[in-house]
């Protein structure tokens, strides 16, 4: 862990190696070309701090180097597996490298600046790690609210041409292409045919150069760029957008294309990760938390100083500027054998109250929940392969009867909830799109004893999309069949 300092903002450990990862390189600017493991995000670390190590040792050898530069106090038999250092060694060092960062200490590596932009004049420049920032920013500059890319991760007109009309310049809007040159030239920014594709879409290194150029052009280059979402509403629209467009489509041998997480490969890589939740039932809700943390973490620089996340046993998953939490709600079940659809439960369980309670009467609080179907495991497959990856027999139920399992989910979109206050809370409760109930005791350890007790949770109504509670809805890109 790290030295104790005045403060230092509050630590939200990453859940996953992939995580962790994704979150050094927001912090050093870095970019990932490819490389897996920790070695690259390491090698991150060491270019930042300016520290003169072999890029050749070892991840054990860089990695202590790191720590004794970040006062991390470096546990060897805890942080390394051999020569490999294990999640908790990555959460040492991005806890250091989060500290450096709020601190200034840290410095960002240019290797993300587009190389038109390395004139002296655009030294001050962060660029956007991702299209879905760079839109973002871009609209945030004249105050044109929360943007989110097309099919195919493709960036909308509207967001050049709300930059027109929102700075009051006199440029004709044409093509995308057009637009966005003549954008350039008004911001004496550079441009080349590097910033646009065949594709109809223009790059990010295009989008950079359009964000830098309308940064000098307003006298706010170099502004952190975490803060670029002044309300909870245009962040939770944000991130509800990125998370939309954080997945890929499977195709079907009808050619339809869906996004499509099947049960087998989604616990396989809930085990991988060594999330420790690969025998849970309720295997989406996980995969969909350690997912979601890890795109949000690629697409979005940190806050040098995030808000509080943890006002009980668990944090919240989620902070840039205001603090979110990820859930999952089964909408409907599909049976694969009789092809019919049922309903799933009209309401989905949240955190527990008193953490709940806490943190929205202190700062808001916010949910990003995506929502889907579920395939059901009709014949037994997913179950049988499930109980034999344990390895060990499975905990008996409380009720003594098995639920139906979920041999696969398919997203259908994702909503943002937002509690702004105490009394937001209140009048959802009396109004019934929020109730509380007491949560059934854990699987007891031995068959015919009592599980251990839960705390009492919060339960949000299906019928809360339709209040002020509800931000926005984004749905998944999808495509029917082939005819």
């Amino acid at each position: 862990m790290c030295a104790a300092s005045v403060d230092r903002p509050f630590f939200l450990p990453a859940a996953t190696a992939g995580e962790a990862i994704e979150r050094i390189f927001s912090l050093t600017g870095a970019s990932d070309v490819g490389t897996r493991g920790e070695k690259r995000a390491v090698v991150a670390l060491r270019d930042a701090l300016g520290l003169d190590i072999e890029t050749g040792v070892t991840s054990d050898v860089m990695g202590a180097a790191l720590a004794e530069a970040l006062h991390v106090d470096w546990d060897t038999a805890r942080y390394l597996d051999r020569h490999k250092i294990t999640l908790d060694g990555l959460n040492a060092l991005l806890e250091g490298a989060a500290d450096a960062y709020a601190e200034g200490s840290l410095r960002r590596l240019a290797e993300m600046r587009p190389a038109l932009l390395d004139g002296p004049e655009w030294a001050l420049f962060e660029p956007a790690r991702s299209k879905i920032e760079a839109v973002n920013r871009i609209s945030m500059l004249t105050g044109s609210g929360a943007e989110r890319l097309g099919p195919g991760g493709k960036e909308h007109k509207r967001v050049l041409v709300n930059l027109v009309d929102g700075m009051r310049l006199g440029i004709p809007i044409t093509t995308k292409h057009g637009t966005a040159e003549a954008l350039a030239r008004e911001f004496n920014a550079p441009w080349s045919d590097i910033c646009v594709s065949t594709q109809g879409t223009i790059t990010l290194t295009g989008l950079n150069v359009i964000l830098a150029g309308a940064e000098r052009h307003l006298g706010r280059l170099g502004g952190d760029r975490a803060l670029l979402f002044g309300t909870p509403e245009e962040e939770g629209r944000a991130l509800a957008a990125a998370l939309v467009d954080g997945f890929s489509l499977k195709r079907f041998a009808d050619g339809s294309e869906r996004v499509h997480w099947d049960g087998r490969r989604s616990v396989k890589w809930l085990a991988d990760n060594q999330t420790g939740q690969q025998n849970q039932m309720e295997w989406p809700g996980f995969y969909w938390e350690f997912q979601a943390r890890t795109i949000l973490g690629r697409r979005f620089a940190p806050n040098r100083n995030p808000p509080k996340t943890k006002y009980g046993p668990e944090p919240f998953d989620y902070s840039l500027n205001y603090v979110w939490d990820l859930k999952s709600h089964t909408e409907t079940w599909f049976d694969p054998l009789t092809g019919e659809t049922t309903k799933g439960r009209g309401g989905s369980p949240l955190n527990d109250a008193q953490s709940m309670d806490e943190c929205i009467a202190d700062q808001g609080l916010g949910f990003l929940m995506v929502g889907g179907r579920a395939i059901t495991d009709t014949d037994g497959a997913f179950k049988a392969w499930q109980d034999a990856l344990k390895g060990k027999a499975a905990a008996p139920s409380n009720s003594g009867r098995s639920r139906m399992r979920k041999a696969a989910f398919e997203p259908l979109h994702v909503d943002a909830f937002w509690f702004a206050d105490t009394l937001a809370l209140n009048s959802a409760v009396a109004a019934g799109h929020v109730t509380g109930f007491k949560q059934g005791p854990q699987a007891p350890r031995v068959a015919g004893e009592p599980g251990a007790a839960r705390r009492p949770k919060y339960t949000l109504s299906s019928k809360a999309a339709g209040t002020s509670l509800h931000l926005v809805r984004y749905e998944f890109p999808s495509r029917p069949p082939k005819a």
